[in-house]
């Protein structure tokens, strides 16, 4: 089969696997793997494909998932196996193919499109299920927990964003659509009633403010989120008694958010203890197996720790990273994303214009939602980080010697 065919391929399986990463378990894997194989036999084919980095963000991938791997077999046999390493191979492997892959900027594009299409369809596959009380909180159906679907909604939302705000001449019907769509999805993530999401989004915009220094463009949006909120209120009030007004009171009532706050503080008070044994500080207890810590003498002997409800992570990014990989696994992590933060600041400083493409706005959303919210809520993984690396891998792609800010 030829490159040109394979690179049709490619693109097919890459933009079902966003379409419907929100949405289904088992084709979202399969569309993966289909996707990977094809990349890599073109690579082969045209004479590209290198097992050795050759780039520094290339290389921190590379170290940070030898290091998953090397925390998996330290600890082996466990409870998940190397879950976790198939996990985070599978995120990786979007960013190393996506940055490398060589797409056209309208192929990029259509792949940034697409994924806010594929959130679109999941959240109304969500709000189906829902509606028939098939789950009892309004999420994706194949993007964790509440938290972490909020956390994808909150990347999306940026890569929206960025796409409106692109130099690029977008057809009215397209812009349209994009403000229709931003609208649906701020909507969905304030109803998600994650607090860490959305505290995410709003500095996160508060950085983007700063950076672009565009005073018109912060009023805009400022006036917008008005008004979705002024509407929100009103509609709740409006209808206090039906399924979505109950549903909000309870999401922010302060009965629940004192319940939440109490149960982020024991999550982290037990990571701490964990630490402080001194206990597997090198390579950790290995990947997704935070719950054996449960187990541990630290807490089985303590009477205030058996009474605290047990989670599958600390609450916290860096907490869980720590424990389920040790110092070692944290340094790669971080380091991984410093190089992405210096990739950010680069790009940035290099538009004369201060205000890059669709492809900047995407990777921010990809760096810095994760991890704001990650200090508060879930760790870096799930479907979230699969969206992260894929827009942060495009951010790359971006600032390479074609930019995607080219007319289309």
């Amino acid at each position: 089969m030829s490159s040109a065919s394979l690179r049709k391929y490619e693109l097919f399986f890459v933009s079902f696997l966003v379409l419907i990463m929100p949405s289904l378990e088992a084709g979202k894997t399969l569309f993966w793997f289909l996707y990977l194989v094809t990349y890599l036999v073109r690579r082969y084919q045209d004479g590209n494909l290198s097992l050795v980095p050759r780039e520094p963000v290339n290389l921190a991938i590379t170290l940070y998932l030898l290091i998953t791997l090397i925390s998996t077999l330290v600890n082996w046999p466990f409870e998940n196996g190397l879950k976790g390493f198939h996990d985070e191979f599978r995120f990786t492997t979007l960013f190393l193919c996506l940055y490398s892959a060589g797409y056209s900027a309208r192929e990029y594009r259509q792949i940034a499109l697409l994924i806010i299409v594929g959130v679109l369809g999941g959240l109304v596959y969500g709000l189906v299920e829902f509606l028939l009380q098939m789950r009892t909180d309004f999420q994706f159906h194949s993007a964790g927990i509440v938290t972490q679907s909020s956390i994808y909604l909150g990347i999306a939302i940026l890569l929206n964003a960025g796409l409106l705000l692109d130099k690029n001449n977008t057809p009215d019907k397209l812009r349209t659509f994009l403000k229709l769509s931003l609208l649906i999805q701020i909507v969905a993530l304030v109803y998600m009633g994650s607090r860490g999401s959305m505290l995410a989004i709003a500095l996160t915009f508060i950085l983007l403010t700063i950076l672009t220094l565009n005073i018109r463009t912060v009023i805009a949006w400022v006036a917008g989120l008005s008004v979705i909120i002024v509407l929100f209120s009103a509609v709740i009030q409006i209808f206090p008694d039906s399924v979505f007004s109950k549903d909000i009171f309870t999401q922010y009532s302060i009965e629940r958010i004192k319940e939440s706050d109490s149960q982020r503080l024991a999550a982290w008070q037990i990571a701490i203890a964990k630490l402080s044994t001194g206990k597997d500080l090198a390579w950790g207890v290995g990947p997704r197996n935070y719950k054996v810590i449960n187990k541990m003498e630290f807490v089985t002997g303590n009477d205030k720790f058996m009474q605290m409800k047990k989670y599958s992570h600390a609450h916290n990014l860096f907490l869980t990273q720590l424990i389920e990989q040790g110092i070692i696994g944290l340094l790669a992590m971080l380091y991984f994303f410093f190089l992405v933060l210096l990739k950010i600041i680069t790009i940035w400083r290099t538009d004369p214009d201060h205000s890059p493409g669709w492809a900047w706005y995407g990777g921010i959303g990809g760096f810095a939602i994760p991890i704001i919210a990650g200090m508060f809520n879930t760790p870096f993984y799930q479907e979230h980080a699969m969206l992260a690396m894929l827009v942060m891998g495009m951010m790359f792609a971006a600032a390479k010697e074609t930019p995607l800010q080219e007319k289309t």
